[in-house]
């Protein structure tokens, strides 16, 4: 059960679906109770939070060596505040949600709002398209590495909607990415990115607030966590290249096309056959 659920996490915490719903169901369907499966569905995001701080270890240590100058200029100070702002947003909305969502656990919603995030990726993907054509046409790169300010807080605030069963981080943030101007690559850089932060507190979370998390790895097995929590680690490490390379080879637009293809039919099967 373990492996199985590290391999899941790993691989689908980097795609347009929400991992912690589909490692919640697949515990659910192995046993579990909902609200345990739910809470190490959360605990799992240990395991892509180290892959993930070892991905990007440089651009990590560029926005940390920026603390002493964080409203200076430059690449550091600017990827820094785009990190402490967005993750602070996505507390202040993310929070509550999980709270919500601990007390009275339920999955009607997920789908529908796994099926809007791929709409407004459809949208987003005929806007890029339309700026592609207008950059080649001023012959303009056009490329973007880190967004202001307010920009920062709307994503964090995005982000912090994942903490509702069947939303998707990577989806929700993805799509203003996108929308703000970047190309497919720096958006899915800086989605990846924020998502250091957030998995830690994904994983923090459930073990600190009303000790769910605790009880559910007690139950579930220290040793059969651990596996979990490795295999996510290794899995998630591969799946972030894989990811990231694919979207460099590819326009922004069809990118997104492709990414809102899979959110749409995960949302049309969840509203289906869930």
């Amino acid at each position: 059960m373990g492996l199985g659920a590290g391999i899941l996490q790993g691989v689908v915490e980097w795609l347009p679906v929400s991992s912690k719903t589909l490692v919640t169901l697949l515990l659910a369907g192995a046993g579990l109770p909902l609200g345990q499966a739910y809470a190490l569905g959360l605990v799992a995001n240990f395991g892509s939070f180290f892959a993930a701080v070892f991905y990007f270890r440089r651009d990590l240590g560029t926005a940390l060596g920026a603390l002493r100058r964080p409203l200076g200029p430059g690449e550091g100070p600017a990827l820094l505040r785009y990190l402490v702002l967005a993750t602070l947003m996505t507390g202040v909305v993310g929070l509550p949600l999980y709270i919500g969502m601990r007390r009275t656990f339920t999955l009607v919603g997920g789908s529908a709002g796994m099926l809007i995030v791929g709409l407004l990726l459809l949208i987003t993907a005929a806007l890029a398209r339309h700026r592609e054509r207008r950059l080649r046409q001023a012959g303009a790169p056009g490329l973007r590495r880190n967004p202001r300010g307010w920009e920062s807080l709307l994503t964090g605030a995005c982000q912090g909607l994942a903490a509702l069963p069947g939303i998707s981080r990577s989806g929700v943030t993805v799509t203003p990415l996108l929308g703000l101007g970047f190309d497919a690559a720096a958006a899915l850089r800086l989605s990846f990115l924020l998502d250091v932060p957030a998995l830690l507190g994904a994983g923090v979370v459930p073990m600190v607030l009303g000790h769910g998390g605790v009880r559910a790895v007690r139950d579930l097995g220290v040793g059969t966590t651990l596996v979990m929590l490795v295999t996510a680690a290794l899995v998630s490490f591969l799946a972030i290249g894989a990811v990231l390379g694919w979207a460099r080879r590819l326009r922004t637009s069809l990118v997104t096309v492709i990414i809102a293809a899979v959110a749409i039919a995960t949302a049309l099967a969840g509203l289906l056959f869930g």
